[in-house]
């Protein structure tokens, strides 16, 4: 068994149902310290589930499963060997997680790219309706007199057409990697804003906002249609997450290390599913019903965070419903 040690891979002998031998690098592989604690496991502990086509010959991957439970990618070759009249099995592993990762990197960006070009498509078919929908109907509206019932109606209208443009607005800069000239944008102002835009819609009837703002956060340097964007696509998405009814709570702050201001958006839903909270910002995901939604407003909101030099985060809350960070810094990523 000298040799096996000499082998930097991971590698073990069993008879297709349990450890018979592992090396360290096997054991160490797996999140064990030393081969003789995985000696007589069943191969089962150590994939999820153990392929049943292990016999098969060749190179194959597989999904792996370390002591605390965490998954990783494995590349195996099994070949067969008779010991004694017996069959057993020589596994050689190699983890190939990371690299996997990087592949799926690549390949969103590829897909971000197709999506940034059919989005800014979409866009421009859409912005010349609705530039014509908001022309005229404040026309329409500098025509009714101040006590006309019809001029509630009207600007609700006009606020839905202004929301639909900045979705728009939001398609065109989708994919793309440069941004307009910056200009100091109050984030708190932009939250009110995207806040009253959408206040009215039916999605918000039965929740309750709290919003903590505080007052003290700085302007940041960025594209303030862009801002907008991100702020309205996490609302929207928190509101849609609580049909039913919930709390949406709002919270700005001063960031340190870097410099710059964190927004936070929580919702009382559901949750995010754990095996899904890695896809939840690919373009096309999404966990609502069909018809419900595009898989792209997350999409959105990540790309232009990123272009602003800044990052963000999700998880789910202990009290249940899913909790969004936005980091933004002072100088922004096309400053």
């Amino acid at each position: 068994m000298e040799i096996w040690e000499q082998i930097p891979q991971a590698g073990a002998i069993h008879d297709g149902e349990t450890c018979l031998y592992a090396n360290e690098a096997f054991a160490r592989l797996f999140g064990f310290a030393r081969a003789e604690d995985v000696v007589g496991r069943p191969m089962g502990d150590f994939f999820s589930p153990w392929p049943a086509g292990y016999r098969r010959l060749g190179l194959r991957e597989h999904m792996g499963r370390r002591r605390d439970g965490s998954r990783i990618e494995v590349e195996m070759t099994c070949l067969p060997c008779e010991v004694g009249g017996g069959l057993l099995f020589q596994s050689l592993l190699r983890d190939v997680t990371a690299r996997r990762s990087w592949e799926g990197r690549l390949l969103q960006a590829e897909r971000l790219t197709a999506m940034g070009k059919l989005a800014g498509e979409i866009a421009h078919e859409i912005n010349n309706p609705l530039g014509g929908i908001l022309l005229y109907g404040k026309l329409i509206r500098e025509d009714l007199p101040p006590e006309s019932p019809a001029r509630g109606n009207l600007d609700k209208i006009l606020k839905l057409a202004t929301r639909c443009r900045i979705i728009a607005k939001g398609l065109l800069n989708f994919g793309r990697s440069d941004a307009g000239p910056y200009a100091p944008v109050d984030v708190n102002h932009v939250v009110r804003d995207m806040l009253g835009l959408v206040r009215d819609h039916k999605i918000f009837q039965r929740i309750r906002v709290a919003q903590r703002l505080d007052p003290e956060v700085p302007h940041i340097m960025g594209d303030r249609g862009q801002v907008e964007q991100v702020v309205l696509n996490l609302i929207i998405n928190a509101a849609e997450a609580m049909d039913g009814g919930g709390v949406l709570r709002l919270e700005t702050a001063p960031a340190r290390d870097p410099d710059g201001v964190r927004f936070v958006v929580e919702d009382d839903g559901p949750g995010i599913p754990e095996d899904l909270l890695p896809k939840i910002f690919e373009p096309f995901f999404t966990t609502k019903r069909l018809g419900k939604g595009t898989g792209l407003g997350l999409s959105i909101t990540h790309g232009i965070v990123q272009r602003h030099g800044g990052r963000i985060e999700v998880r789910n809350r202990p009290e249940g419903g899913a909790r969004f960070d936005v980091f933004l810094p002072l100088r922004g990523g096309g400053a």
